[in-house]
């Protein structure tokens, strides 16, 4: 089930610290994203469905409406408190991979349900770029320069980041990603692009790429129109990778990607290994020395 989330409360949360002499609050919280619901494994006995799943396809929008929050942020040990931090915490519980498994039957495999194989792997050639906007200025804006490109892609919960090319319109990046796909339909690839700057890097485009697409081509390596600017475009190559549960084709494997080694830092995937933590017992005893400071 797919279903599209939305959240709008209108709250009042006050807080105060008089060491600091600081008042914060929270007026409203809205998180906004595309959610999808497994109702698994189906069972013949009530309550027909053995588990319930949840997670967000990607990251949701999440806007908090904060009152006081400068002198809040003044204070020590909350100065790393931001609307960003707070979407990152909830990435990390319901957005793929990760999501929420609730069972409805004791018997049920959670562990099966909460980890499960993935459906794919995208392989992402991240090669080069045409005609982007100029965004540095000089002058005052008087001069036009170029730009310092840098793109960052994700996919649900996995987020890459390309080196910066400094000074050009059209840069080559050649570089590679893997990224593990473990829901479809309903999983984009997204990618944006940015100039580097000293305080505010500027946005240069971005682009939304269905994986369904990419799955039924098996290949595709083709220039994409930027969105959301005036100009550019983006050179991808996209390969789906089918995981095969044995390792007959493993050697045919090898030797394809040895032609290719030199466009990954740290060498194109040949298998993947799946490991599952079910549990630990008789764990030694650590203790940890904390030291308190008084003023």
């Amino acid at each position: 089930l797919f279903f599209s989330f939305s959240f709008v409360g209108n709250c009042e949360i006050d807080l105060e610290i008089k060491r600091y002499f600081c008042r914060a609050g929270v007026k409203s919280i809205q998180i906004h994203g595309t959610m999808r619901v497994i109702l698994e494994p189906l069972i013949g006995d009530m309550p027909l469905i053995g588990a319930l799943s949840l997670f967000f396809l990607r990251k949701p929008l999440l806007e908090i409406n904060w009152t006081g929050l400068t002198n809040l942020l003044d204070v020590p040990g909350l100065n790393g408190l931001s609307d960003t931090i707070i979407l990152d915490i909830i990435s990390n519980y319901l957005v793929l991979p990760n999501r929420i498994t609730v069972p409805l039957v004791s018997e049920v495999q959670i562990a099966q349900l909460r980890f499960p194989i993935p459906k794919g792997v995208l392989r992402i050639h991240f090669i080069e770029a045409q005609d982007l906007e100029g965004k540095d200025t000089y002058l005052k804006g008087i001069v036009k320069g170029k730009s310092d490109p840098y793109g960052i892609i994700r996919v649900g919960n996995q987020i890459f980041q390309s080196k910066v090319i400094k000074e050009n319109l059209n840069p080559k990046w050649n570089e590679v990603y893997e990224a593990l796909v473990y829901e479809h339909p309903g999983q984009e690839l997204e990618i944006e692009l940015f100039d580097e700057d000293p305080d505010k890097d500027d946005f240069l485009g971005s682009l939304m790429i269905d994986l369904i697409e990419v799955e039924k081509e098996r290949l595709l390596d083709e220039w994409f129109t930027l969105d959301e600017v005036s100009k550019g475009k983006l050179h991808l190559k996209l390969e789906w990778l089918t995981l095969m549960p044995t390792a007959d084709n493993l050697d045919k494997v090898l030797t394809s990607i040895r032609a290719d080694k030199d466009q990954a830092n740290d060498g194109l995937s040949s298998a993947l290994l799946i490991l599952y933590l079910d549990s630990a017992r008789n764990l030694p005893v650590s203790y940890v020395l904390v030291d308190t400071l008084l003023s």
